[in-house]
């Protein structure tokens, strides 16, 4: 039986009180191969639905068709126009309930396009689809912010970036985070709320040598330190080689990846509003 990892994209619209839902649910799509979550949204939902913040993750694995499905459901508020329930077939807006009515796993059904992932490639100048979903903590103590820095068996050795990694196959992302962390910092962490989710689609080698048409999917967190000490590598060998606390004024000038910059920006923001 071979492994496969997806993710679904759920909408929470509330408006005076409301919520929109299709059927029942949540509106909701599975992420396809190189698609960011807002088009995913737009596909269910039209041209003129914004996404916000991430309110919850969920997951859910089962056997179907000779493949362990790993399902991980993301909630993410949305705003739609008023009309949106008459442009949608069966959307409707009810009272908001207490917990978010997500769509039943096994109705997420898979997706012919979906086992490209896992059939062969013999030839080597064809890409390799790859889908990677990955978790990463925003973590700040005493004004610095916990960055790791990526090893030379990584594309940007050198550069730095927030602690975190991929979900490992039937795995739940905040305890990955967790996991990964500990093993690239020695800290452990508690996860305190959830932030964005966030997609990049590109054709390139692995540091295997291997051409993939890579799709990366990324959870970003927060998470404080349950005992803040000086952060050690765990993981020798690795993608990280060192581990530090950066004050934050100075971060934006180590050198910082995509996804880090990103968690500047959420740290920054979240003293701003601590001050206010």
């Amino acid at each position: 039986m071979s492994d496969l990892q997806r993710v679904a994209v759920h909408v929470a619209a509330v408006a005076a009180g409301r919520l929109l839902v299709v059927d029942g649910v949540l509106p909701w799509a599975l992420l396809a191969h190189g698609e960011t979550p807002l088009a995913a949204a737009r596909r269910v939902l039209g041209p003129d639905v914004v996404l916000g913040e991430l309110l919850a993750v969920h997951d859910g694995r089962r056997a179907h068709d000779g493949l362990d499905l790993h399902t991980v459901h993301l909630v993410l508020a949305g705003t739609v126009a008023d009309e949106a329930d008459e442009a949608v077939t069966g959307g409707r807006w009810v009272p908001a309930p207490d917990d978010w009515p997500l769509a039943a796993d096994d109705l997420v059904a898979l997706e012919d396009a979906e086992r490209v992932r896992v059939s062969p490639v013999t030839d080597g100048s064809v890409p390799v689809v790859r889908q990677r979903l990955a978790c990463y903590a925003v973590v700040v103590a005493d004004g610095s912010l916990l960055l790791t820095r990526l090893s030379t068996t990584t594309p940007s050795p050198g550069r730095w970036t927030l602690p975190g990694g991929g979900v490992d196959h039937g795995e739940h992302p905040l305890t990955a985070v967790v996991r990964e962390v500990h093993e690239e910092t020695g800290m452990a962490v508690r996860v305190t709320g959830l932030a964005e989710i966030g997609a990049e689609h590109f054709t390139g080698r692995s540091p295997r040598g291997v051409l993939e048409d890579f799709h990366a999917v990324r959870i970003l967190v927060r998470a404080e330190p349950l005992e803040v000490l000086d952060p050690v590598v765990l993981d020798v060998g690795g993608s990280t080689d060192l581990a530090r606390w950066v004050p934050i004024g100075e971060a934006e000038g180590v050198g910082l990846v995509g996804v880090a910059q990103r968690g500047l920006q959420i740290a920054l923001h979240d003293g701003d509003r601590g001050r206010g």
